[in-house]
């Protein structure tokens, strides 16, 4: 298939809206606690593949492809593919699926943008906030965007372009497994590599992040349960997030995991550690909360 089409979905395509569908793959037991994984700039639903596999056992896990991006329908024309958009289609995939309760939200690299603003935006959704190595909107503003709008946005540039040419699928199929994904995950994350819709897709959607938006502003991830694990340099997380958090609501946890990279962090045993966290932060019973 052309880099410039979509991939034919691997899952379950699921209406969000009229004429406009999300890939997704639901696993878990039937009414058991829901849990929503959102992968980072360049991911699909593939990068979450091992907490699904591990939290499946006793919760209703949830990954998926966001719009315009692996085999996902395109964002609507016009539309800007901001956090904010991508908030509001996490609130009608999950409507769509009939999971109307009180969710934990899992996010990795640049998704921690979006779950700030899950948390800003909608708190009363929300049971809990898992951060994996993730950005945050303090990091972000410090920056003014720069990172984002000039060096990431330029490389996005030249691999979508390099994509269109048809230069990026050869090379995409050298890339390491460090997922450690097999099968259907394997292959739609080669493709995801070269694919000039997909990397056009990731360049306009964090182009579209404005650093100073109305949705990065309020303290909603403080005043929710909140774990962050942090390895590398990309998270923007802090100690003093958790710690707040704990205050709030007598959950906050911040872990730093220098011995896995950026991809490792969500494989393996501390992928597993993760996962565990998750367990507790759904056993956790907020102060105040009935």
């Amino acid at each position: 298939m052309s880099g410039s089409a979509a991939i034919d979905p691997s899952f379950d395509m699921i209406e969000i809206a009229p004429e406009r569908r999300l890939h997704h793959l639901v696993e878990g037991p039937e009414g058991a606690p829901f849990v929503l994984f959102d992968a980072g700039a360049f991911g699909i639903y593939a990068d979450g593949w091992w907490l699904k596999e591990n939290l499946k056992r006793d919760f209703r896990v949830c990954l998926y492809d966001r719009a315009g991006m692996g085999a996902s329908d395109p964002v609507p024309e016009g539309v800007t593919p901001g956090p904010e958009f991508h908030v509001e289609d996490m609130r009608r995939l999950r409507t769509a699926l009939g999971e109307e309760g009180a969710f934990i939200l899992i996010g990795h690299s640049m998704a921690g943008l979006r779950l700030a603003a899950y948390a800003n935006m909608h708190p009363e959704e929300l049971r809990g906030l898992v951060f994996i190595d993730a950005l945050s909107p303090a990091q972000f503003a410090r920056s003014g965007g720069r990172f984002v709008w000039k060096q990431f946005g330029f490389l996005l540039d030249g691999a979508s372009f390099g994509a269109g040419k048809g230069l990026a699928e050869p090379v995409a199929r050298f890339f390491p497994n460090r997922f450690g994904l097999v099968g259907a995950p394997r292959a739609d994350k080669i493709w995801s590599y070269g694919a000039e819709r997909h990397l056009a897709a990731t360049r306009d959607e964090v182009r579209a992040i404005v650093h100073d938006a109305a949705c990065f502003q309020g303290a909603g991830v403080e005043r929710l349960p909140a774990a962050i694990f942090a390895s590398t340099a990309l998270n923007g997380m802090t100690a003093k997030t958790a710690e707040y958090a704990d205050l709030y609501t007598g959950f906050g946890l911040y872990e730093d995991c220098r011995q896995d990279d950026h991809v490792t962090i969500l494989t393996g045993r501390t992928a597993a550690h993760i996962c565990d966290t998750v367990r507790s932060m759904q056993r956790h019973q907020r102060p105040g909360a009935d």
